[in-house]
């Protein structure tokens, strides 16, 4: 084995082909490189010339003479290749020290336990052999976070398991709740449409709603468009929209429907005043057209207030070969009515089937499966789908100068 400096393409090639994850993708790479000149991908070959591990690192300037390292959810290899990680991360410190580093930290993409979305443990994976072997390293172990954090990445993720499933079958494996509300979507019509990066600040706006709803504060609008200008080929921004004029007009369709139903009903009441079928039928269809009539209403109001189109919901999306990342998003609550965001996971996971990936990951939730949860709203909705929980193992940092990195510990107390 070797390890060495990778080609573009050869890593490429590889983490297409290897279960990766985005933030390791060679897009990821070309405009750190191209803007910040602060990013490396090193890698492992056999004695064949066969790519058998790569890893994407960026730097960052620390204690002004040094340097820190980070691996994004990286390196990708075998983890239970225990000799091939051994030779990473041996010759991993040779490579940093050589470059001023620090220290360096690394939160593989591995799991540690399968949880549904209760907090139970499913499935649990022993990755002791690779615990004891960095440690061996001289990588200490971060820890099993809970919550969300600006300094590292989410270790808890909700995925739903996409491969050798239908749609139908995807939708009907969902709560009925959330099978039903995407149902309303289409029966309202509500749609969606791609935003153009000069259209960041509307996806923004509706950001924004959701820090002031959840009380959080996350990153500026510069930091979504950069987002897109990085993984420009495999990135979008999704709106889940109604136009009020269309829906007026379908409640309407619906009402002329009902009004010819009940008129059939009333002439057959006519004949036979006693049938007890054909009064029910009727008092049901009077409650449906009340009831559009109050939506119809409401709409015209909402129309006079807003204007003709309502901007429900927008979310970022990350894709690569091997899954969908449900990245940000933002609503209008006051448009909650019209569940746009049901829609936008609905159309994702049928972009995602379209284009043979397997996995639709709806990303980050704390890891605090109590009902005093900070986002115990957001579990409840990523668990209508009928996914399941990822435990991933967490960070390891190795100090590649201990003295200083002592230092720099008591610095940033």
């Amino acid at each position: 084995m070797k390890f060495v400096n990778l080609e573009m393409k050869e890593y490429d090639l590889f983490v297409q082909m290897d279960f990766s994850h985005f933030t390791q993708s060679i897009e990821h790479f070309s405009y750190r490189d191209k803007t910040q000149k602060d990013c490396h991908i090193v890698g492992v070959k056999d004695d064949f010339n066969n790519v058998i591990a790569a890893c994407l690192l960026t730097e960052a300037q620390s204690l002004k003479v040094f340097k820190y390292y980070y691996s994004h959810r990286g390196p990708v290899m075998d983890f239970t290749d225990i000799k091939l990680v051994s030779f990473f991360f041996e010759n991993l410190t040779q490579y940093l020290k050589k470059r001023k580093c620090l220290f360096v930290l690394v939160d593989p993409y591995v799991i540690e336990n399968i949880r549904n979305h209760s907090g139970e443990i499913l499935k649990s994976n022993d990755n002791s052999s690779l615990f004891h072997t960095l440690n061996e390293l001289g990588y200490k172990h971060d820890g099993y976070s809970v919550g969300y954090s600006d300094k590292s990445q989410i270790r808890w993720i909700s995925v739903l398991d996409l491969k050798d499933k239908t749609l139908d079958e995807i939708l009907n494996n969902m709560e009925y709740k959330t099978r039903r509300n995407i149902k309303k979507t289409e029966e309202m019509g509500v749609q969606i449409r791609d935003l153009d990066i000069s259209e960041t600040g509307l996806f923004y706006s509706l950001f924004k709603m959701a820090e002031e709803k959840h009380g959080f504060s996350f990153r500026g609008q510069d930091y979504f468009e950069r987002l897109q200008k990085t993984y420009k080929n495999h990135s979008s921004i999704k709106l889940a929209y109604i136009d009020l004029e269309e829906y007026i007009e379908k409640l309407y369709a619906e009402q002329e429907k009902l009004y010819i139903e009940t008129k059939d009903i009333e002439q057959t009441l006519a004949l036979n005043a006693n049938s007890k079928k054909n009064k029910i039928r009727k008092q049901e269809n009077d409650k449906k057209i009340s009831s559009l009539k109050g939506r119809i209403e409401e709409a015209k109001q909402l129309k006079e207030r807003n204007g003709k189109v309502l901007n429900l919901a927008a979310a970022l999306y990350i894709y690569n070969n091997h899954e969908v990342y449900y990245l940000s998003s933002g609503s209008n609550q006051n448009f909650n009515r019209f569940m746009g965001a049901y829609k936008l996971q609905w159309e994702m996971i049928k972009f995602a089937k379209d284009n043979n990936i397997d996995r639709y990951n709806f990303y980050g939730i704390t890891g605090d499966f109590t009902e005093n949860a900070e986002d115990v709203g957001v579990i409840k909705f990523k668990s209508g789908f009928n996914g399941h929980v990822e435990e991933l193992v967490g960070d390891f940092i190795k100090p590649v100068r201990p003295v200083f990195y002592k230092i720099y510990k008591l610095l940033n107390k």
